[in-house]
């Protein structure tokens, strides 16, 4: 059997608020988490749902959803989108992803000083503006924490879907793998050197369904290496889902990631496999076998995050993680 040493939060985690996720994942999961995300709590439970607000100054922008449905794009005329960025750009936009950051880490240093954390351990218009305004928050969050007590995990969901060219047709004219590399690097730059950045590969989980379900880690494991080569940022650790559904092809499914995993190694980066299932010891124990062909050592996640997840599932994905990991350092 492999070495599985420590696991890994992704995503969200459907709990009351950050203070929760930060007690209960410490008390269920000891010794095993070197980061701790908040959770992306109340409104930001559900993906990026929640960023449509950013574009309230002007309604006919704000994107429509529904679940695992494809949407068709609207059509705008030149005056309307003259009109929409005239009115998105009267005042700053603000994603509030540096708000909730900062709330959230002024809880996490509250438990931290009580000893409950352990002290160790759109538009081709529109899309530039609201990256723009990310950056700004992902810069903001850096001014406010302690570097070394910050870890910036980016969640790539629609990603995997353009790599493939399936499923999801890109707003953009780009070759979607280029594109993608582009605007990740892009991501990671904003970064500081003596900040963690992680990559949290998603395959969305909507009605606890999968909106895209891959036939391999070939599309992951190919972004990553193209990552690792524009070296924007060291990435410090990387996570690649391995799915129920590939239970039957496991070997071809995760054969892919050995290259990669053997080159994050190299350059001191973790690599985390999401093969934890609720209620499937078993399977968990099975997947994680399959992987130790292909990777020697490595953490575990769940596949996906658990913003949708029940309480009581999710502190047995806690007691799960524990039972089939040791601690990290």
């Amino acid at each position: 059997m492999p070495q599985v040493k420590g696991c890994l939060l992704v995503g969200s985690v459907l709990l009351p608020d950050a203070e929760t996720v930060f007690r209960d994942a410490i008390a269920g999961m000891p010794n095993r988490l070197k980061r701790i995300p908040d959770g992306e709590t109340g409104e930001r439970f559900y993906f990026t749902m929640f960023q449509a607000q950013v574009f309230d100054a002007y309604p006919p922008m704000k994107a429509r959803f529904v679940d695992n449905s494809i949407i068709d794009a609207d059509e705008f005329t030149q005056e309307q989108l003259d009109e929409g960025i005239k009115k998105i750009t009267e005042t700053p936009l603000e994603t509030g992803y540096d708000k909730a950051a900062i709330a959230s880490y002024a809880v996490f240093k509250k438990l931290k000083d009580e000893g409950v954390i352990p002290k160790k351990g759109l538009s081709k218009r529109a899309y530039p503006l609201y990256e723009e305004a990310l950056g700004r928050a992902i810069k903001n969050i850096q001014a406010a924490i302690p570097h070394e007590e910050l870890s910036i995990q980016f969640d790539l969901a629609a990603d995997t879907a353009f790599w493939e060219g399936v499923y999801l047709k890109p707003w953009f004219d780009e070759d979607p793998k280029d594109y993608t590399v582009e605007y990740i690097s892009r991501m990671l730059g904003w970064v500081a050197p003596d900040v963690e950045a992680g990559l949290h590969n998603c395959y969305g989980d909507m009605e606890h369904k999968h909106w895209h379900e891959p036939s391999s880690l070939k599309a992951v494991s190919e972004r990553g290496l193209r990552l690792l080569e524009k070296n924007a940022h060291k990435i410090d650790y990387f996570h690649a889902p391995i799915p129920v559904s590939a239970s039957d092809s496991l070997d071809t499914f995760i054969a892919p990631i050995a290259e990669l995993a053997q080159k994050l190694h190299e350059q001191g980066g973790e690599i985390y496999l999401g093969v934890v299932q609720h209620n499937d010891l078993e399977g968990t124990k099975k997947r994680i076998e399959a992987a130790g062909k292909y990777v020697p050592e490595f953490g575990i996640a769940t596949e996906c995050g658990m913003g949708r997840t029940p309480k009581e599932q999710i502190h047995e994905l806690f007691k799960l993680s524990t039972e089939v990991s040791e601690p990290v350092a």
